[in-house]
């Protein structure tokens, strides 16, 4: 279940483009991309993954293992959670 409302607007001014395939087509999306900060507590750092935001119809067929490149930099999926309102968080890790 996804609202009708047009949600290319949330993904305009402040988000990047994503590219990655899906099915053998190549495709294109606009995301949020959250870069995590890695805060260093002497040997360790504290980091969260980074992740991504798009709508779920851009989104579609992306799975655990497949390459996505955003904003440039290459990274895989680790999970895809849609949230039930046509948007989709991609959780990711560095390529």
């Amino acid at each position: 279940m996804s609202f009708a409302e047009d949600l290319s607007v949330f993904f305009s001014d402040f988000a990047v483009n994503a590219s990655f395939t899906v099915e053998g087509v190549q495709r294109t999306a606009r995301v949020i991309f959250d870069r995590p900060y890695a805060a260093p507590f002497g040997v360790q750092v504290d980091a969260d993954a980074p992740s991504c935001q798009g709508a779920t119809e851009a989104l579609a067929g992306l799975q655990r293992d497949d390459a996505i490149t955003v904003d440039g930099k290459p990274f895989e999926v680790m999970r895809a959670e849609a949230d039930g309102t046509g948007v989709t968080n991609l959780i990711l890790r560095s390529a």
